[in-house]
């Protein structure tokens, strides 16, 4: 590590300009530099006191590092990020709980047959509208009946919250239920 002569600060080997201050460090020494000529050849039949003796050719051999200690942490790649993928166009995309409410606005329980697993809810809803409606024809010669006709619109806007807050609760938390969480 190089420090500066200007504020004392520890630079990387090699770098030529101080990280903090900008002065101009000294030249680097150039590469192996400090090694003495017979450490880099040795003369014939000296070795190293960590390598074998006896060697064939009577040179130097080099030494391998020792491995670390198993104290240390190693480093294992982290896995690649998967990449997106669009969904394909077997219905893996999510539908907007708009258009069940609006189809549930006008006939209410046919947005249910738009939203996986409330097909018989909304058959269900949309039988117990249609009977709703032939009482309320029926019973509309009487006082009573007009009532029950216009309590009718309520029950669309009943139901259109209804698909809504259904689908809301199949999109995986991407929409939130209006009313009924």
């Amino acid at each position: 590590m190089a420090v500066c002569a200007n504020c004392g600060t520890t630079n990387i080997d090699g770098t030529k300009f101080c990280v903090s201050c900008g002065a101009q460090l000294g030249e680097a020494p150039a590469p192996e530099s400090w090694r003495a000529s017979s450490d880099l050849n040795p003369p014939a039949g000296a070795t190293d006191p960590g390598s074998t003796t006896g060697s064939a050719t009577g040179g130097y051999q080099p030494q391998t590092p020792p491995p670390p200690p198993s104290g240390y942490p190693t480093y294992t790649p982290t896995q690649a990020p998967q990449s997106y993928q669009a969904p394909g166009a077997g219905g893996a995309q999510q539908m907007h709980p708009a258009v069940p409410a609006i189809l549930s606005l006008f006939l209410p329980g046919i947005g249910l047959m738009l939203v996986p697993n409330k097909q018989t809810l909304g058959i269900g809803i949309f039988a117990a509208y249609v009977g709703l409606g032939i009482v309320g024809f029926i019973l509309s010669f009487v006082l009573v009946g007009l009532c029950v006709l216009l309590l009718m619109p309520l029950a669309n806007i009943a139901a259109a919250i209804h698909s809504w807050d259904e689908a809301a609760k199949v999109s995986s938390g991407q929409f939130q239920p209006i009313l009924f969480k």
